[in-house]
């Protein structure tokens, strides 16, 4: 066979053109993203506030010319049957590697096109775009980008068209960053404090049991088959679902009475409720649109918290309920300082919010959402807050507090800019110092943190929570502080001081809840002088 394609194949003409077509790849060293730059044509679309959509053409000269190259590259390096290396016909390399180079171009044009897109037109980007591909019914569908680059193909003439949509940074000013007028409240560990530490460490034992009588209440757990369908259609169905009986995202969509729906159903039961199908929804025609989703419950589960029982005591190292009670009163307070500087740190990001204006998207995308709840999240495990504790208040972010999801998406922009202008650097000692904390607070194994942080990117969140702590350090040190009673804080806010009190009830339900950590093992108590703290109260700092 190799003897017929070479006689069928091989000619001078063709060895000639194939070589003249390594030289012309070697005349030039510009990158491919220099030469798409020159050469791409983009058309940029708004699709609302801090989102485009932008149409990238590639001409076909530019296809044609990256194909030679791909093909000389094989040609030099190709073992070809019945020719030597580096003689193999251009004719031939098509037929025995057309689909990869295709691949590889499809692969290398879109990535790097987009790129130089985004080069060509100054945006900036936040992230990674999403891509327009057709689905199996040929409707256009937004997808990751590996995902759409494996559904394209190569045009066979013309240039090689694409679109995809962006998410840019908003531009704006920063406020006067000298001085920014703090108090620092003198407060005191009382007993509450204590009682509300030893029963977050009920909640990091509790295990969700099977109901086996009576309906779902708030915060149970549902195992159920999902059906979401709009105008009559529908549009995807999954099997055992699991979810919490309050409000969701579900499929990317807010569903914010959805507790609501469950609460009373029992197992074998199906629920019904509608919500709104978000802006950033893959499939553009369905976006905006009501949409109905079935819950066919299959199983409830509640969590259970162990009682304070002598083994309970035992387990935590100690020897009586006392011992536990009196080293959480010590615990908390050696971790005094770094309480009142979490709440020198909120006040500051209060400051930077309340004195930084731009615009922001009506709706929140997905990515979004991710980007804050994955902040508030370590910050949650950092303090020692509990798995199912944590789930819950960040449902409470998705669905119920846009406000306080936009507050976190705003103060991200902010601390992106302030990134840099404050030169500050987190090693990774201070990283993985970090994650043996949250490995400490949540009673397990470092490297097993480690990898799940690794696995699921939040690693890069940690990073990004470090610098923000160091940067807004840096800006407590340039502050105007003065200490006051946390009575007289109180009371000058409800005074009213909007500047002081937009947002705070929510900041103080979330930090009530999370404010202190789990105690650290027996020997590494600090024996410190009391001293006055009131830990839930620093949530007013935040």
């Amino acid at each position: 066979m190799a003897d017929e394609e070479k006689n069928e194949l091989t000619n001078e003409t063709e060895t000639e053109e194939l070589e003249g077509q390594e030289e012309g790849a070697e005349e030039t060293e510009k990158s491919l993203e220099d030469k798409l730059k020159e050469v791409i044509e983009v058309q940029t679309e708004e699709l609302g506030t801090l989102r485009r959509k932008l149409t990238i053409s590639v001409p076909r000269d530019t296809l044609d010319g990256q194909a030679n190259e791909q093909y000389a590259e094989l040609r030099r390096e190709a073992l070809v049957p019945g020719f030597r290396k580096g003689r193999a016909p251009r004719r031939l390399l098509e037929k025995r590697f057309g689909q990869e180079v295709s691949e590889t171009l499809v692969q290398q044009l879109v990535s790097t096109g987009y790129m130089a897109a985004v080069d060509k037109t100054g945006l900036k980007v936040l992230g990674d775009p999403l891509i327009y591909v057709k689905d199996d019914e040929g409707k256009e569908v937004l997808e990751e980008v590996q995902p759409a680059i494996a559904k394209m193909k190569l045009p066979s003439e013309g240039p090689l068209v694409f679109s995809c949509e962006v998410e840019i940074r908003p531009e704006f000013e920063l406020p006067n960053l000298e001085g920014i007028p703090l108090e620092k409240p003198i407060v005191t560990i009382t007993d509450e404090d204590v009682d509300t530490q030893v029963n977050r460490l009920r909640s990091l034992r509790g295990m969700l049991e099977p109901v086996t009588e009576g309906g779902v209440q708030v915060d149970d757990y549902i195992k159920a088959d999902l059906k979401i369908t709009v105008d009559g259609q529908v549009l995807k169905e999954q099997m055992d679902v699991r979810l919490a009986a309050r409000p969701q995202v579900v499929d990317g969509m807010v569903v914010e009475k959805l507790g609501e729906a469950l609460v009373g159903a029992n197992a074998g039961d199906t629920r019904t409720v509608t919500a709104t199908i978000p802006d950033d929804y893959p499939n553009a025609e369905y976006r905006g649109k009501e949409a109905s989703l079935e819950f066919a419950i299959k199983e409830i589960q509640r969590m259970k918290l162990p009682e304070i029982t002598e083994e309970f005591v035992k387990s935590w190292g100690f020897e009586s309920e006392k011992d536990l009670r009196d080293y959480i009163r010590q615990d908390l307070e050696g971790d005094l300082e770094t309480e009142i500087r979490r709440g020198l740190r909120g006040q500051v990001s209060k400051y930077l919010l309340d004195n930084t204006s731009f615009e922001l998207p009506e709706r929140l995308s997905a990515r979004q959402i991710q980007t804050v709840t994955t902040l508030r999240l370590l910050d949650l495990y950092r303090r020692g807050v509990s798995q199912a504790e944590a789930e819950k208040m960040m449902d409470e972010l998705r669905t119920s507090s846009r406000e306080d999801a936009i507050a976190e998406m705003k103060l991200a922009f902010i601390m992106e800019k302030l990134a840099e202008t404050f030169d500050v650097e987190v090693t990774e000692g201070e990283i993985n110092n970090q994650i043996a904390i949250i490995a400490r607070r949540q009673g397990q194994r470092f490297d097993r943190v480690r990898d799940q942080l690794a696995k699921d990117g939040s690693l890069n969140s940690l990073y990004v929570r470090l610098r923000d702590d160091k940067i807004l350090d840096e800006l407590i040190s340039k502050a105007s502080i003065t200490e006051a009673k946390l009575e007289d804080i109180k009371a000058r806010r409800k005074s009213g001081k909007k500047s002081e009190e937009a947002g705070s009830e929510k900041a103080e339900k979330s930090e009530e809840s999370s404010a202190e950590a789990a105690p650290k093992p027996r020997e590494q108590v600090k024996r410190t002088p009391p001293r006055k703290k009131k830990a839930d109260d620093l949530a007013d700092e935040t």
